[in-house]
């Protein structure tokens, strides 16, 4: 009978050891696996938000029509994600302060259009959107949006921002350049205006 519970006693604790080293087992896989499950959905939304960048940039700069915009993503809850993010980019932010055509020996400085969203732009795109997928000012929400999506939208307005400081800064740059060589030209014009008609006044006299 002792002989019996000895060795039901030793199989019942090989029995809890042996559950024991599954759950550590289980826990470590689970432990290892969370980090890339997080690594991946942060990838996930950092994709999608340069997707939103770059077909944004694309449309302004007219590589890609409106029709085009759009087909790059396919579910309604892209689609509105597309349009909250377009409202959402300041419209028109690089405004012309130096003519973009070229005038008397002068080159022009265009205004970049990469970051230059236009409100008929805009309107363009918000309206094709709205009449082919049911969409409505009415869910249009940015809370409406699933969380990951949510981040995605959140990461895509910085790096637009951020692209559009730069383009901002090189445009800024251009101008200033070119209105260096105005000045230098001009001045230099003038001065060989005075001594051409100081030459004739003393070869008249």
């Amino acid at each position: 009978m002792m002989a019996e519970e000895k060795k039901l006693d030793h199989q019942e604790e090989k029995l809890d050891q042996t559950s024991e080293n599954k759950s550590k087992s289980i826990d470590g896989e689970d432990k290892d696996e969370l980090p890339e499950i997080e690594v991946d959905r942060e990838q996930t939304d950092t994709d999608f938000a340069l997707k939103l960048v770059e077909t944004l940039i694309s449309f302004n700069n007219e590589e890609i029509s409106s029709f085009e915009a759009i087909n790059r993503f396919t579910t309604k809850a892209e689609l509105s994600c597309l349009i909250i993010f377009a409202r959402s980019v300041p419209l028109s932010p690089i405004a012309a302060i130096y003519p973009e055509d070229a005038f008397f020996i002068f080159k022009g400085v265009a205004v970049p259009k990469s970051v230059n969203l236009t409100e008929t732009k805009l309107t363009e795109i918000e309206e094709k959107i709205m009449a082919g997928n049911d969409i409505t000012d009415d869910n249009l929400h940015l809370l409406d949006l699933p969380p990951e999506m949510l981040n995605a939208f959140e990461i895509a307005v910085t790096i637009y921002n951020g692209k559009a400081e730069k383009v901002r800064t090189s445009y800024l740059a251009a101008v200033k350049n070119a209105k260096s060589q105005v000045v230098e030209i001009s001045a230099a014009a003038v001065c060989i205006t005075i001594i051409i008609v100081t030459a004739v006044a003393l070869l008249t006299n």
